[in-house]
């Protein structure tokens, strides 16, 4: 859902798989540790040649295979909920695109965005590619802190 801002799907994935790596310690599942920490460092190391302007992409072979690997932790250590709540910038995107498409063919060729995924929608409101990025980025690190918050909760 982000393609074309590929930093933005990079840190969300660096950013969540990174704080799977402050869950508390849970018996036998030290390998997912190591998995987190080589998956964030990947991240780090793909950012770095992909910042603009990119020397190489990561298409969705490379998105779809983080997005699986934050969702088989999430199911691992038994943390569903607090992926749904990392993850919400993802989620925001994704759901912007099936609001848009069921809205467009409901009410016969009106849009609820400019343009879909939500990302597009912003730069199309005058809004720069780094400025979203950035911002984008800012939101998922609270959400995620928020996430890391609850588990003091329970």
């Amino acid at each position: 859902m982000a393609l074309g801002m590929l930093p933005l799907c990079v840190v969300a994935g660096w950013e969540v798989g990174a704080r799977y790596l402050l869950v508390p310690y849970i018996p036998g599942a030290g390998e997912l540790a190591v998995v987190c920490g080589a998956m964030a460092g990947a991240c780090l190391g793909f950012l770095w040649w992909n910042c603009s302007p990119a020397l190489m992409f990561m298409g969705d072979t490379g998105a779809l295979c983080l997005g699986g690997l934050l969702g088989f932790v999430a199911m691992a250590i038994r943390q569903e909920i607090l992926m749904l709540l990392m993850s919400g910038v993802l989620l925001v995107e994704l759901g912007s695109v099936a609001l848009q498409t069921t809205w467009y063919r409901l009410s016969g060729g009106r849009r609820v965005f400019r343009c879909a995924p939500y990302h597009w929608h912003l730069q199309m409101g005058g809004w720069p590619e780094q400025k979203v990025v950035v911002r984008l980025w800012i939101v998922t690190l609270m959400l995620t802190v928020l996430a890391l918050a609850t588990i003091k909760v329970r």
